[in-house]
């Protein structure tokens, strides 16, 4: 069971102690969505804090305004305290020379950290799963890297980021959100081969488990 599993990954990694506040990064996604469903269902045995911060990238136009939308109404019906911000990413990347990728994380994050400071909170938890880990460990590989870039993503970062669903596949997400009837949103830029990312996600690992290993994913996150 995927919650027993996300309370397995919290307890082995020392994650999350009694009475902690927690700001949870809500894109709207799968991902976010079943973290914060999951870290609700905790809330009340843990005596948790928990907030959402959402980001507006201001790259999809309607689409974005419409996840603003479904997240705030996700934390209503949570009863989750949420704060909702919007950049024009673009501009900010454009004036600062980053590439889309590098400025909408750095805006991301900043706006993370300004959310944690405000509110006493003491630890972020973000959504990346065990998909991308391994995602990760190959783009690593293929830049080139030593022993701690096969480390892959941390669970536990000194800065107090935290990611519960590390060791969960992305299938099992999104069979949980169906599960609950979540509805989550998908951003459809992560269907499009525009970034390196994607393209070991859409492309790469799909061949590699059709031609070399079915269990790939499990087989990189175990290296």
């Amino acid at each position: 069971m995927i919650f027993n599993k996300f309370v397995e990954t919290i307890d082995k990694h020392n994650m999350i102690s009694d009475g902690d506040k927690i700001i949870v990064a809500l894109s709207g996604g799968p991902d976010s969505v079943c973290l914060i469903h999951l870290l609700n269902r905790l809330k009340e045995s843990r005596n948790l804090e928990i907030y959402a911060a959402h980001l507006n990238h201001q790259i999809r136009g309607i689409e974005a305004q419409m996840d603003a939308m479904y997240v705030s109404e996700l934390c209503n019906k949570l009863n989750i305290p949420v704060f909702i911000k919007s950049v024009d990413v673009p501009a900010y990347c454009e004036k600062n020379g980053l590439s889309l990728e590098e400025g909408a994380r750095k805006v991301r994050y900043e706006m993370l950290y300004e959310i944690k400071r405000r509110t006493g909170s003491n630890k972020i938890a973000v959504g990346h799963n065990m998909n991308d880990q391994a995602e990760t460990v190959i783009m690593r590989i293929m830049r080139g890297t030593g022993l701690q870039g096969l480390r892959g993503i941390e669970y536990v970062r000194e800065d107090g980021i935290i990611r519960p669903i590390l060791d969960i596949e992305r299938k099992d997400i999104e069979e949980y959100c169906t599960k609950n009837e979540l509805d989550p949103k998908i951003d459809k830029t992560n269907l499009e081969s525009i970034y390196t990312r994607n393209r070991i996600r859409l492309e790469l690992i799909p061949y590699m488990k059709e031609h070399f290993n079915g269990n790939v994913i499990e087989s990189i996150v175990r290296l």
